[in-house]
């Protein structure tokens, strides 16, 4: 997944580059609802050495993309799944079934919240493994 930008801050081996709308964007508008500036920042490993204001390439693996996706969706989904059946499988064995699905919901938006702030609190873990950052891998 390759993409170029400007770099615009450089701190030791990180830089933030700002990059610009895709190629393959359309001009619809349909996102940022009709914005003209598409730019976005993304903190990246600056193993090409890039200076501010260089016109760089970055890349981040294709796996990795899916790896912070899966992270990011696929496990707190799980979770408000696996929490709104099994609170819900519980309650009814115990014979409970004054407002089931309601407690049944709020158990799981509540395992899916703590699981965000888990995701949250290990920011930083990811972002210093470097793993899930894109790389600046040449300088245009």
């Amino acid at each position: 997944m390759n993409r170029t930008g400007i770099v615009i801050e450089k701190s030791g081996d990180f830089a933030s580059v700002k990059l610009m709308k895709h190629a393959a964007c359309g001009d619809c508008g349909a996102c940022h609802m009709g914005a003209e500036n598409m730019n976005i920042t993304v903190d990246c490993v600056n193993e090409a050495d890039a200076q501010i204001g260089d016109r760089v390439e970055i890349d981040m693996k294709t796996q990795n993309v899916l790896g912070a996706a899966f992270i990011a969706y696929v496990i707190p989904l799980f979770v408000l799944v696996v929490g709104i059946t099994v609170s819900s499988a519980i309650m009814k064995a115990m014979g409970y079934e004054v407002h089931r699905e309601m407690i049944s919901f709020l158990v799981g938006a509540t395992l899916t919240a703590i699981t965000y702030l888990i995701i949250k609190l290990n920011d930083k873990k990811f972002y210093n493994s470097k793993k899930y950052l894109s790389t600046i891998t040449k300088i245009l």
